[in-house]
């Protein structure tokens, strides 16, 4: 029975054995993540943007990420073949230093050679007894010459199997030449001769120059050297050229890959992407670096630069369309804008004040915006400007409160209309013309010629009264009549004034009555109507017509006046009164 069991339990532990066998693997293969795809949009490294952007439009972030490595080890490749064409253009540059200085020093054991040969002539002629140590000297001088020159070459000749050697810079440079393999092979054969030359130059310089054979024998080496150099240092100088184009064709390329590699860098930041350390890898790699040291190479740079389809044509095109966009917005921005001015015209309810700002507003808000469009086509991105002004607005808001105030009050004004431009209003003190009216401040002409600058809160934060905002105005004058004359009657002058002026309207009409009692007269409210523009004519002569006519009517118009009494205690003559009053005239 103990067997049976025993044997009941290996069989259920082989079972679960088999099916855990099973089932890991596959529960494993079916949780393991997924192999990076293979970036298929780096088949063509010549993509039109367009069409990539398309491309990249349906892939998951995983399948970006594999797109973004292939671009990055084109670009990768790409800036290594550029850092070694620069490495063989500063190798190209020590070699032709080395060689210029090769042909230096011949020119200067030439001139050694040239001096002793002077030296002895010198001394056979004039038989001097200590000729024959200067001659010694001079051939000395000669010697040193010659071993100089000799070290030269071999410096140039060392400098140039350095370079050989290195099969980097070589693969470099023989891409650049390539199509040019005549240039290549003379520089070739050039440095051979170089060769040559140094081991003549070493049998030249073991000898002192004592006759004019052999004179002429080591001028003859000396000369054929220098040629052979020079030769060298053309071949060198157009290689040097070569590599130089190439270097400005490999500068577009990556400029081109890296465009693409930041299109697919952007949409797997959008899609949740980490990115960061591929665009410092972007950032890092782009940009020229000139040599000012290098006259030819910076020059071919240059050149190279501006005559590049990704280089000057480029930015001469985004710059032609940048200026293109401006000046079209430009153009726009006037053209919107007077058609609004006379749009505008077609609402009288509309202020002058709010026309004004509205198309102030349309032709410099399109003129900024053509800016902005314009910065777009120089392939800046306005994002970070956008998103620093977000950031500044904070700042700005907090230090420029009292400006921002005058802004929202400038807003009101422009909104609700309380005086419009040439109104006579009276605010925070001031009384005077509008003469303009913006978001900051208003200004306002006095009758005294001032120019008055009113901030927009002191205006909005004030009462505002403005004369001239209806066509019609009221006048209103208060006469004083005597208590001797009859009411009735300074009340029918007063009538027949206001019948009979020009400028006075007959509707609404004049009104007329007993105001009140005061101290010393009768004061009759006098109110007529007239027209805005007519309203200080007519006042001033209103006010004139009115005391000419009360002056042939009879009709008095007091003066303030007090009575005294005085009681007969006071009224001695030998009272305070009396005293006081001495020598005065009362009436």
């Amino acid at each position: 029975m103990i067997c049976y069991r025993q044997k009941k339990i290996n069989i259920l532990f082989g079972s679960l054995l088999i099916v855990g066998t099973w089932w890991l693997p596959v529960h494993a293969q079916q949780n393991a993540p997924s192999p990076r795809q293979k970036a298929v949009t780096t088949e063509d490294p010549t993509i039109p943007i367009e069409e990539l952007e398309l491309m990249i439009k349906p892939l998951t972030k995983d399948e970006l990420e594999g797109e973004a490595q292939g671009w990055m080890f084109l670009l990768k490749t790409k800036v290594k073949e550029l850092s070694d064409a620069e490495i063989a253009v500063k190798r190209k540059n020590r070699e032709l230093k080395q060689s210029q200085e090769a042909v230096d020093a011949l020119e200067e054991a030439k001139d050694a050679l040239e001096e002793a040969k002077d030296t002895k002539e010198k001394i056979e002629t004039e038989a001097s007894p200590s000729g024959s140590v200067e001659a010694l000297d001079a051939a000395q001088e000669a010697q040193k010459a010659l071993e100089k020159a000799q070290d030269s070459v071999e410096e140039a000749v060392k400098e140039e199997k350095k370079t050989e050697q290195d099969k980097t810079l070589q693969g470099a440079i023989d891409k650049a030449v390539e199509g040019t393999q005549q240039q290549k092979d003379k520089a070739k054969t050039s440095d051979e001769e170089v060769a040559k030359v140094q081991e003549q130059i070493g049998t030249i310089s073991n000898k002192v120059v004592t006759d004019e054979q052999e004179h002429k024998k080591t001028e003859l080496g000396l000369d054929k050297a220098q040629e052979k150099i020079e030769e060298a240092v053309e071949a060198k100088t157009e290689v040097k050229k070569q590599v130089l184009v190439n270097v400005t064709i490999l500068r577009d390329e990556r400029a081109a890959l890296s465009e693409r590699f930041e299109v697919v860098l952007e949409e797997l930041e959008t899609k949740g992407g980490d990115v960061e350390l591929y665009q410092k890898y972007v950032n890092a790699i782009s940009g020229i670096k000139v040599d000012v040291t290098d006259t030819q190479g910076t020059w071919i740079t240059i050149v190279g630069w501006l005559q590049s389809k990704e280089g000057g044509q480029r930015w001469a095109n985004n710059i032609g369309k940048c200026i293109g966009i401006i000046a079209g917005f430009s153009i726009l921005s006037v053209i919107l804008g007077t058609i609004l001015e006379k749009s505008l015209g077609m609402f009288p309810n509309i202020s002058v004040m709010l026309g004004q700002f509205l198309v102030t507003l349309t032709r410099q808000g399109l003129f900024v915006v053509g800016i902005l469009v314009g910065i777009t086509a120089l392939e800046v991105s306005i994002g970070p400007l956008i998103a620093m002004i977000g950031a500044a607005g904070f700042v700005v808001a907090f230090a420029f409160q009292s400006t921002l105030g005058n802004l929202a009050n400038g807003l009101m004004i422009l909104l609700y209309k309380p005086f419009d431009v040439g109104d006579i209003i009276e605010v925070a003190g001031v009384r005077g013309k509008v003469e303009d009216v913006n978001l900051i401040c208003t200004t306002i002409h006095t009758a005294q010629s001032k120019i008055i600058i009113v901030p927009n809160n002191s205006v909005w934060g004030n009462i505002i009264e403005n004369e001239t905002s209806s066509p019609v105005r009221a006048m209103f004058i208060t006469v004083r009549v005597s208590y001797q004359n009859s009411i009735t009657q300074g009340i029918q002058v007063l009538q027949d004034i206001a019948n009979s002026h020009p400028l006075v309207l007959e509707d609404p009409g004049p009104w007329i009555d007993t105001g009140e009692l005061a101290e010393y007269a009768v004061n009759i409210w006098f109110m007529v109507y007239t027209k805005r523009e007519d309203y200080w004519t007519a006042y001033c002569d209103l006010n004139r017509i009115i005391k000419e006519r009360f002056e042939q009517e009879g009709i008095v118009i007091p003066l303030p006046q007090q009575e005294l009494y005085i009681s007969e205690a006071m009224a001695k003559e030998d009272g305070p009164v009396a005293q006081r009053f001495k020598g005065m005239t009362l009436s």
